[in-house]
């Protein structure tokens, strides 16, 4: 695990999050209250209210805190000195290695904000799911392949959240960086052909290496 990762949790609202996240991995969205939520953070009441309002809106900001970090990613990785593809086979690495460093988000994204919330908490996991779906379909503008199917992204991030959820629910969080070659391979093959998606498959594992990337 790199530390770096580690999603931060210090202020009053960073740890309202992160307690909100711990105790729906625990007890489910139907055993959150704002004394247990309170209690985890070390934090009172007033302070919850102020940061948070109440436990749906703490639920709901809670599943924004690691979308908001891939969005991050994958800004951050974007460079006029490489093609989408590459910033994106740069960002599957990262945005593993976070999942890795932060069990409780990642149950949150992938488990229960996705099968145990109310609707619109819901809706905020459903806005980061069309989000990464829109961002691999750009692949096709430099695409040289004759068919696009519509449901290509679609498909491509459906196998690896499939994937991804038999990891966290076997509790093997550290084992999903090293999944990236093969989601690089499976994501950019579709859209660009087996030979490019084994060149951005290799770039991939050399990230995880700490390799050059060019």
């Amino acid at each position: 695990m790199l530390p770096d990762r580690i999603l931060p949790a210090e202020t009053a609202r960073e740890r309202a999050l992160l307690a909100t996240a711990e105790l729906w991995r625990k007890v489910g969205y139907e055993g959150l209250t704002a004394a247990a939520i309170c209690s985890r953070a070390g934090i009172e009441a007033e302070e919850f209210e102020a940061a948070c309002g109440d436990v749906e809106a703490a639920a709901k900001a809670a599943i924004e805190v690691p979308l908001a970090a891939v969005v991050r990613v994958v800004s951050e990785l974007y460079s006029p000195d490489r093609s989408e593809a590459e910033s994106y086979a740069l960002a599957i690495v990262r945005i593993l290695e976070l999942m890795a460093a932060n069990p409780a988000y990642t149950f949150l994204v992938y488990v229960a904000g996705r099968q145990m919330a109310p609707p619109r908490v819901h809706a905020v996991y459903h806005s980061g799911h069309q989000f990464l779906v829109a961002m691999l379909e750009r692949l096709w503008a430099s695409s040289q392949l004759r068919d696009q199917p519509t449901r290509t992204g679609l498909a491509a991030l459906g196998a690896a959240e499939a994937v991804v959820r038999r990891e966290i629910l076997a509790g093997r969080y550290e084992r999903l960086p090293g999944l990236a070659p093969d989601f690089v391979y499976g994501a950019m093959s579709p859209f660009l052909g087996q030979r490019e998606a084994l060149r951005l498959a290799d770039l991939g594992r050399r990230q995880l290496q700490r390799e050059p990337a060019n």
